[in-house]
């Protein structure tokens, strides 16, 4: 479903990105996690073509993204009309909300399924109010985005992506601008769509989240892959000492405790 080849990406002489490789079965759950600042939003990114990528190769359901790749390593980049119709494919929702404010909930989520998938006003709304019922809003269309909360924009912006029938959720760290007490309602959405067998890479830092969900587990370091499998047991049994670090780190702030099952060598 996705399958992601030897990806490299720089900014200016800082490389974000370094040999990184990996692929996603239809269904599955990738959850990334790793410092901030080791390229796990920069890759989540490049999926989605929201930012070029210097080599390597990314696929998605069989298509390439963003570029048309040929014989002998080179490449072309796709055509606008190619790269947004990937675009509608992998819907992505960010830490900001993005909604726009002068607009209902209602707006929000059926103008692009009207001008991108050409969706009929009538479908678009009863889509919308499908989609909200989905994530627990349907008493919320009329209103404005001022009028809600951050858990409650969040899960608008879920709505909106999905809105648009898209083969593979991105989520880029969506809680992490969230008071902590709306943390859940948002995670518990996701939660669902993964029980519904949606396609999704998803970068956090909710750490039981990671382990709970996710099929398959990447911990992002400098720009590389310093380790990964299935997230249970690499989080009880972290082999490298990068990984038993950023643990610890969230032992220190009390986000883990012992009877997590998510280890960190003793200092």
């Amino acid at each position: 479903m996705i399958e992601v080849k030897n990806l490299e990406k720089s900014f200016g002489t800082l490389k974000v990105l370094n040999g990184v490789s990996f692929e996603l079965d239809r269904g599955q759950v990738l959850t990334i996690v790793g410092p901030s600042g080791s390229g796990k939003s920069t890759m989540l990114r490049c999926v989605n073509f929201l930012e070029e990528y210097d080599s390597g190769e990314i696929w998605v359901d069989g298509e390439a993204v963003g570029y048309t790749f040929g014989e002998n390593g080179t490449r072309k980049r796709q055509s606008e009309r190619q790269i947004a119709r990937m675009r509608a494919d992998v819907g992505i929702v960010f830490q900001s909300f993005n909604l726009f404010p002068h607009r209902s909930v209602l707006d929000n989520i059926i103008m692009a399924p009207m001008n991108v998938r050409n969706v009929s006003k009538n479908e678009a709304r009863d889509l919308a109010a499908e989609l909200l019922e989905k994530v627990g809003l349907s008493d919320k269309i009329n209103e404005y985005p001022s009028k809600l909360s951050g858990g409650q924009q969040q899960r608008v912006a879920i709505a909106r992506a999905l809105a648009m029938k898209p083969k593979v959720m991105l989520f880029d760290e969506v809680t992490s601008a969230l008071d902590p007490e709306l943390v859940g309602e948002v995670l518990a959405v996701m939660r669902q769509l993964a029980e519904e067998g949606m396609t999704m890479l998803i970068v956090s830092h909710e750490m039981h989240f990671a382990r709970d969900v996710g099929d398959w587990l990447l911990f992002l370091d400098e720009g590389r892959i310093v380790e990964e499998g299935r997230p249970a047991e690499i989080l009880a049994n972290p082999e490298t000492e990068r990984l038993q670090a950023f643990i610890r780190r969230f032992k220190q702030a009390g986000l883990l405790s012992e009877s997590d099952g998510i280890q960190a060598a003793s200092t």
